[in-house]
């Protein structure tokens, strides 16, 4: 169960994503939860009931954002994907 003062460090659409996000977070040493208001009898187009909220602690929220930000800046430049002994 989240503590009240929960931030919101990045919104996603799928359960997937939230997953791995969360997985990321936490194996960083940040508590993450995955809070959405998807209702699985509806579409998961209906806007803002399609977001799913990855929340952290408010003291851990700029953490995060920097860990998500340098994650997302690897995968941009295709470091992630780059074996390293490949010529």
């Amino acid at each position: 169960m989240m503590a009240e003062n929960w931030e919101t460090a990045k919104i996603v659409n799928t359960e997937e994503d939230a997953a791995l996000i969360v997985g990321f977070l936490n194996s960083n040493g940040i508590d993450a939860e995955a809070e959405s208001l998807h209702v699985s009898e509806f579409p998961t187009d209906l806007g803002r009931l399609a977001e799913i909220r990855i929340k952290v602690p408010a003291e851990q929220l700029a953490e995060a954002a920097t860990l998500l930000a340098d994650s997302e800046t690897a995968v941009a430049e295709g470091s992630d994907f780059t074996p390293p002994n490949e010529e």
